[in-house]
């Protein structure tokens, strides 16, 4: 098979168009389909004389023909603007357009965009939400997102640690979010409230298509009238979610989810400080405090942020242990599986939702965090990773165990990542048919030229990480509610 690839590479060096058809016998059709695209790519001399910088790349990618055809519509774009495209000012080009459809139809709405990719690693989105001027309209919000995507996305395909790319993801929706508001804030003329972030969000965890979970709380001025205040700040937080969700030619801002604010769909959609800390002491689910471990404040008035968070706190993080939260723990996730096959979806496949998933890693931590964090500070973090340090640290959780679940919840959140990022798309269903495994190996950077190893590779991973998952997880939570 490297035989293959070679001889592939030579003859794309010599001028010529390789049999594609050793590569990958089982998938004759794709083969020709990448060789009509390489022949259009080869059309153009820049590209022609410099097949070497790109030609592997896409060959051992996840879309070898979209990938290799949009290089190509790419250069003849430049063409039209009396240019040439030049590689080695992007030299992640060709390997981003082989993971991603997304990705080329950004850059293909504007070649200018190129620029964004200028260094071997382009640079990660500004961790400083108001390190420069903030977007001044929502064209330039969803511009700057689009921008912090393609560069995200081209560091992963680099290989920086994808820990990094978590982190990156949270800080360009903080980055819009900040924006979000103030543009919200200045054409309805309402008073801003304090936006707080839920979900991986508030983790700073974020998916690479992901809504953002949000929860908005205000302090009423001691000389306004409640309603009034109220009906204006509901105002500002609709706009903010029409404006961001409203699909364009360019794309989107983020999906908003509204629905873990107090009494959930069925409540206002902003809540003065007193109001949300009195139902969730009158009312709170056990669900709820466990959603609240990742409260985290974001951007607008830091006092009501501030206030709620800790006032929280009490309610989250009880001081004394009550075995049967880990027991409930479990129940929920039980029942959210339950609940999952019941409506037909395919559970087992499930990144996210199956046995041995993302959910199993999440609720356990948070299980262990609701248990020890009354007593111990270092747990209260939204951060699954920075938690499982903790438990570790703490000796609440062996190093091994602490290290093992770390290892499985990277790899399925890279894994969840990589579907993601094909097409900007709000999936977690690992792949069944062959050729959309061959891809998902591909964009998780497997590039052996034997496509049908890296496949089987990446099932054996699969099947381990969520064995080791569950079995943590029926392990740590049941020995916990034992004690």
């Amino acid at each position: 098979m490297r035989d293959a690839l070679r001889a592939c590479l030579h003859s794309l060096e010599q001028g010529r168009l390789p049999e594609l058809e050793a590569l990958d016998p089982i998938a004759a059709e794709p083969a020709l389909a990448t060789r009509a695209a390489l022949a259009e790519a080869l059309a153009f001399p820049e590209l022609a004389h410099r097949s070497a910088d790109w030609a592997p790349a896409l060959l051992l990618s996840a879309l070898p023909a979209f990938g290799t055809h949009s290089l190509a519509a790419l250069a003849a774009l430049c063409a039209e603007r009396g240019a040439r495209l030049d590689l080695s000012q992007a030299p992640t080009l060709p390997a981003l357009l082989g993971a991603s459809h997304f990705a080329a139809r950004q850059l293909l709405l504007d070649p200018g965009r190129l620029d964004w990719l200028k260094a071997a690693l382009p640079p990660a989105p500004d961790a400083d939400p108001l390190a420069t001027p903030l977007p001044s309209s929502w064209e330039e919000l969803r511009s700057e997102k689009y921008r912090g995507l393609l560069r995200i996305a081209a560091r992963d395909l680099a290989g920086r640690p994808f820990r990094d790319g978590l982190r990156e993801l949270s800080d360009l929706a903080d980055r819009s979010l900040c924006a979000a508001l103030a543009l919200a804030a200045q054409e309805t003329r309402a008073p801003t409230p304090s936006l707080l972030a839920l979900g991986k969000l508030g983790g700073r965890e974020l998916n690479f298509s992901s809504d953002v979970d949000l929860l908005f709380v205000y302090s009423v001025p001691p000389d306004a009238s409640a309603a009034a205040h109220h009906e204006q700040v509901a105002l500002l937080v609709q706009r903010l979610k029409s404006a961001l969700e409203e699909p364009t030619g360019q794309g989107f801002g983020y999906r908003v989810d509204l629905d873990l604010r107090p009494e959930g769909r069925s409540g206002v959609v902003a809540n003065p400080v007193d109001a949300a800390l009195a139902y969730y002491e009158s009312f709170g689910a056990e669900w709820e405090r466990q959603m609240l471990i990742r409260l985290r404040p974001v951007a607008g008035p830091p006092e009501p942020a501030q206030r709620f968070q800790r006032e929280i706190q009490p309610f989250v993080y009880r001081r004394s242990i009550d075995p049967s939260i880990l027991t409930r723990v479990r129940q929920m996730k039980e029942r959210i599986e339950s609940e999952r096959s019941s409506d037909g979806r395919d559970v087992d496949s499930n990144l996210k939702e199956g046995r041995g998933g993302i959910r199993d890693v999440e609720f356990l931590v948070q299980a262990l965090q609701l248990f020890h964090g009354g007593r111990h500070p270092a747990l209260r973090t939204g951060n699954v990773l920075d938690a499982l340090e903790a438990l570790a640290r703490l000796s609440l959780l062996s190093e091994q165990a602490a290290a093992e679940l770390a290892h499985c919840y990277l790899w399925l959140r890279r894994a969840e990542h990589a579907l993601q990022l094909d097409d900007e798309r709000q999936t977690q269903s690992f792949p069944q048919r062959r050729q959309a495994q061959c891809a998902l190996a591909r964009r998780l950077l497997d590039a052996d030229p034997d496509r049908e190893a890296a496949r089987v590779r990446l099932l054996d991973s699969w099947t381990r990480v969520r064995s080791a998952v569950r079995r943590h997880f029926d392990e740590l939570v049941l020995e916990e509610a034992a004690r």
